[in-house]
C-alpha cells in the first residue's frame, strides 16, 4: 500500500475518533434552561423524573424545588396528590453521573420554572431498578 493511502486512512480514523470523542463530551455535560417533559413521580426514597415519560429508560433525579421560586407541592395538592404526575417545565440538567437516593440516577433535574402539571399514570419502576 502507498504512503500516502495509508495517511489518508490514519486521518480518516483519527477524525472519526476525535468526533467520537467530542459527541461522548457534549453528550455527558449539563444543560442549563431547557424546555423538559416527563413523568414525575416522587414518594418514599425515589424522585424519579422520566423524560418525555419514557418509562423504559433509567429515570433522573427530580431536585424537589425551592418553595420560594414556585409552588408544586401546592399544585400536586390541588390535583389530590397523584402517585404521578406529567409535568412541563425549564430546568437545568446536571453532568452525567451520580445523583439521588444512594446516586442510583444518572442525572439530576432542577427546576427552574413550572409549566404546566398534570395527572398521569406511573412508570412501574421502583428505586434500585435497573
Amino acid at each position: 500500500m502507498r504512503s500516502w493511502a495509508r495517511g489518508r486512512i490514519l486521518i480518516t480514523i483519527l477524525s472519526i475518533a476525535v468526533v467520537c470523542f467530542l459527541f461522548f463530551v457534549f453528550w455527558t455535560r449539563g444543560r442549563r434552561e431547557v424546555s423538559l417533559e416527563g413523568t414525575l413521580q416522587a414518594g418514599p426514597e425515589q424522585s424519579a423524573f422520566f423524560p418525555d415519560g419514557d418509562c423504559s429508560k433509567k429515570p433522573f433525579w427530580f431536585h424537589l424545588p425551592d418553595t420560594r421560586v414556585y409552588d408544586l407541592n401546592a399544585r400536586l395538592m390541588a390535583l389530590g396528590n397523584p402517585s404521578a404526575v406529567r409535568i412541563k417545565l425549564i430546568g437545568n440538567i446536571s453532568p452525567l453521573g451520580h445523583y439521588g437516593h444512594l446516586r442510583g440516577y444518572p442525572r439530576e433535574i432542577w427546576p427552574i420554572k413550572v409549566i404546566s402539571v398534570t395527572p398521569t399514570r406511573p412508570c412501574p419502576w421502583l428505586p434500585g431498578d435497573n
